[in-house]
């Protein structure tokens, strides 16, 4: 009977509704992802700080040469903000010896290093003397991780961060600029004199940063 056939349609075309809605109710797009980034209180927080720098930089780190020439270089005192916008003074002469890590959201490598340094940390490997202050650097929007204040987060930093002012897309801001950082990650150690000790960049192992840092604490 003709009724029979349409009743029949129907049942079948709400069916597929039905299967549709409950597909796609758990479908991950990326529109709703960036809805819950939005909600997210550090994204609102800036990827670039102001950075004042006093003293002369130091000059552009390179790996291959045989001898880093700013080791012994009194370094320059940074004065910038974090990203909640608290002062954060880069002084080793007063603050006592000084360890800048410098990242950068979108590096592999600087994404590979610090569960290491995290790790170093949890090992109880850091000197009770040593400040160690991570700087947000090379921010790029375009890139993957961004912004640099959901990725450190999302990493489990947990030491300070200097917010980097920025000098465009992915480039090295004001302060890696001032401490002569050429890669990422990009390390320096500045003694309690307040001169340079060591500078390293690319990934380092915990043997590697503790020989790192026991030797530029003892120099």
């Amino acid at each position: 009977m003709p009724w029979l056939w349409i009743g029949v349609a129907l049942a079948a075309v709400v069916a597929v509704i039905v299967v549709v809605v409950v597909v796609t109710g758990g479908d991950d797009d990326p529109a709703a992802g960036d809805s819950t980034v939005a909600t997210n209180p550090s994204s609102n927080f800036p990827d670039s700080q102001p950075v004042e720098v006093d003293g002369d930089p130091l000059l552009t780190y390179n790996p291959d040469a045989p001898l880093d020439e700013a080791v012994g270089m009194t370094a320059p005192i940074l004065v910038g903000k974090n990203f909640q916008g608290d002062t954060i003074t880069v002084d080793a002469a007063t603050n006592g010896p000084t360890m800048l890590v410098f990242l950068a959201h979108w590096c592999p490598h600087c994404n590979a290093e610090i569960p290491r340094l995290l790790d170093w940390k949890t090992l109880g490997d850091v000197p009770d003397e040593l400040n160690v202050i991570g700087v947000a650097t090379a921010n790029s929007p375009s890139s993957v991780n961004y912004p640099p204040a959901d990725w450190f987060s999302n990493k489990g930093w947990s030491w300070p961060v200097l917010v980097d002012e920025s000098q465009g897309d992915g480039t090295a801001g004001v302060a890696a600029t001032a401490m002569g950082a050429s890669a990422w990650p990009y390390i320096i150690i500045i003694g309690a004199d307040g001169k340079v000790k060591v500078r390293v960049s690319g990934e380092k192992s915990i043997d590697e940063i503790n020989r790192l840092v026991t030797d530029a604490l003892n120099s």
